[in-house]
């Protein structure tokens, strides 16, 4: 899943804004749910040198961030949603809205223009397309920064997740595609959301498990990085090819 930041380039190039990576096992009726800091000093090809993730997409676009992801968990991509902050309000607004847990209180500025403040009080509550994305973005006012804002973009996919679910919105999930379309790009087709959550009928939340990469700040010629840690990386790149029963090409190496 790419969180697409192009509002102010007018849609034109970009970065990655939010990253996440899900996997799904079809037999234990399971997923796996990993954020990635938009910081995380990873191998880019099309840099030929190691960089921020979230620059993948600015010299090569959606392919270069796949690649980027697929060295960094060493696992493979099989399919991509790409979407910008239009689609991701457009989409909230289609299902009905969703409902977070505000872990405290904080306000966040709307990504419009002119721009508006947007205030959030602790506890449950149940936001629009436009709450949700200035729920999803900040982080500066989050203590836990980049990793707090990443914990709440998984909780709204989470809750995405469990909207979609519900009977009225699966009987119009090709409506909802449609309508989103322009803004969101997939190689996911229209049928297959439908034919998802038919087959899977109950899956919910409850059924996706959250899996976080620990490492450390860094600095490189006074730029900031975040590091992953060997062991925590190492991890988790083995509960993700576990869950997708994917033997990697890199154990013998």
């Amino acid at each position: 899943f790419l969180g697409i930041e192009n509002y102010s380039t007018g849609g034109k190039g970009g970065r990655t804004d939010s990253l996440m990576v899900a996997t799904f096992n079809p037999d234990l009726k399971t997923m796996k749910l990993v954020s990635i800091p938009r910081d995380t000093y990873v191998y880019i090809d099309k840099k030929g040198r190691k960089d921020k993730i979230t620059h993948a997409y600015g010299v090569g676009g959606r392919d270069a961030t796949i690649k980027a992801v697929e060295t960094l968990l060493n696992i493979p991509i099989d399919y991509y949603v790409q979407v910008n902050f239009k689609g991701f309000k457009d989409i909230v607004d289609e299902i009905g809205g969703v409902k977070v847990n505000v872990p405290f209180d904080f306000y966040e500025y709307t990504d419009t223009h002119p721009r508006k403040t947007i205030y959030f009080k602790e506890g449950p509550a149940s936001l629009n397309g436009e709450e949700a994305l200035a729920y999803a973005r900040m982080r500066k006012r989050d203590p836990l920064g980049d990793f707090g804002r990443n914990d709440r973009q998984k909780e709204i996919i989470k809750s995405i997740i469990d909207k979609v679910s519900t009977p009225s919105n699966i009987l119009k999930i090709d409506k909802i595609a449609e309508q989103v379309g322009k803004n969101v790009t997939t190689n996911v087709t229209m049928s297959e959301p439908l034919y998802f959550f038919k087959k899977y009928h109950g899956f919910s939340s409850e059924n996706i498990e959250s899996l976080k990469i620990n490492g450390e700040d860094t600095y490189i010629d006074n730029i900031y990085y975040f590091k992953p840690s060997e062991e925590s990386l190492s991890e988790v790149q083995q509960q993700l090819q576990a869950h997708l029963e994917y033997q990697s090409n890199k154990e013998n190496e």
